[in-house]
């Protein structure tokens, strides 16, 4: 099986989060930020933020899926990054005053910790972790929005399907998707009649079951072979830069 994109906690880490930034954090440092932490619950299909605004507060995913997605003048949006428990998002508001660019879209239903951005820059300030901490989230978004452009512009909507079905799987640790057709044509900037044809295709190869906005991965294998170079490519740039992290 090939290795999930995300590492392990090690014994050294808390376990007290799933978020890997939080779980990172030397106990002291841990201990200083959980009072200014807030539980958030993230219900799919909600917006975080908008092009534009200057978000409140940054949030830490404990569990699920955030998409970052680029609006078009004629109403579609295409995804540029697929963020899970490896992120901060919001991260460079800590380094002063920040707009973001992206519409953020809760696209798998979880949870998370939010601080508010204020909080986390005096924080930030008084600690080098912590600014290490926003760099390597930043650099981890970055990269991923690098390879999602590239995969955007040259591999086959089948292929790029396999790859986002893929992703999900590695950060929600399951075999059970719940996406949507049309959920599934705005992520891969397709009309929702090419969705439909294959996700068909994909489960007369024995790959999927798909039911009414459910996927149900059936031969991981077989998925990652139909995939294409993208799943490993972000996989090994993920854990290259989370590797600074243990």
């Amino acid at each position: 099986m090939t290795p999930p994109s995300v590492p392990s906690q090690t014994p050294t880490q808390s376990q007290t989060h799933s978020n890997l930034f939080l779980a990172a954090l030397p106990a002291r440092e841990l201990a200083a930020l959980t009072p200014l932490l807030r539980p958030a619950e993230l219900p799919q299909g909600q917006v975080l933020f908008e092009p534009g605004e200057r978000p409140a507060d940054v949030l830490f995913i404990e569990s699920g899926m955030i998409s970052l997605l680029t609006p078009m003048q004629d109403g579609n949006a295409v995804e540029t990054a697929t963020l899970g428990r490896e992120a901060i998002v919001g991260a460079l508001a800590a380094l002063g005053l920040h707009h973001v660019h992206t519409r953020a879209v809760v696209q798998i239903a979880g949870s998370g910790h939010r601080m508010r951005v204020a909080d986390f820059r005096a924080a930030v300030d008084k600690s080098r972790l912590l600014r290490q901490l926003v760099l390597l989230s930043s650099e981890l978004t970055l990269a991923q929005t690098q390879q999602t452009a590239a995969c955007n512009a040259i591999h086959s909507a089948e292929r790029r399907l396999c790859r986002w079905i893929l992703q999900v799987r590695d950060r929600i640790d399951g075999d059970v998707i719940q996406l949507t057709h049309d959920f599934l044509a705005q992520m891969l900037a397709v009309r929702r009649p090419t969705v439909s044809l294959i996700a068909r295709q994909l489960q007369d190869a024995g790959l999927i079951r798909y039911r009414r906005g459910r996927v149900t991965i059936v031969d991981r294998p077989g998925l990652e072979k139909m995939a294409c170079e993208c799943v490993d490519a972000l996989r090994t740039k993920t854990q290259s830069i989370l590797g600074a992290l243990v």
